[in-house]
């Protein structure tokens, strides 16, 4: 397990490499909102939000369907899972980075992916059943093949 701490910075970029798919790296996103990723792989890429209840977590995949799409979906652990969102829209790129923001509010319990560097801007998934009083505390990613990551973090929420 890789434990990347890195609220202080403003950008983390790094590559995992095709040896290490699989691999999970967690990110303890406690007191932030929000992510922006460029994200360069043909693969499939996981980011799991992990809440302040054991029990519950929330899962987007982007490339998922064979490439050709992105889910989204609450599961929690006994595998009870909510009924999975699929939106015919890939955002990630073999070629180049592909720009992707997720926010997480935990005031309007609202899970949404967009794609650019515009927060609440081109919106293309959401889910509004977050768990009342869920608090999202950490961000795992993983990648089915080798990946190119760059992930930011948004400062302040950017008004709608």
């Amino acid at each position: 397990m890789l434990l990347l701490d890195v609220i202080s910075a403003d950008y983390l970029t790094f590559v995992t490499k095709e040896n290490l798919r699989n691999t999970k790296i967690y990110w303890d996103v406690a007191g932030v909102s929000s992510a922006l990723f460029s994200i360069e792989t043909c693969g499939r890429v996981d980011i799991v939000f992990t809440t302040n209840f054991n029990h519950v977590f929330y899962e987007v995949r982007l490339g998922d369907c064979s490439n050709r799409c992105t889910t989204i979906q609450k599961v929690v652990s006994n595998n009870t899972e909510s009924t999975l969102t699929t939106v015919y829209l890939n955002p990630l790129k073999c070629s180049s980075y592909g720009d992707v923001w997720i926010s997480w509010d935990n005031t309007t319990y609202r899970l949404e992916v967009g794609t650019g560097h515009v927060l609440h801007q081109d919106v293309f998934v959401a889910m509004d059943n977050m768990d009342n009083n869920a608090i999202v505390e950490r961000m795992t990613i993983q990648s089915s093949l080798s990946a190119k990551w760059k992930i930011g973090k948004f400062l302040a929420r950017v008004s709608r």
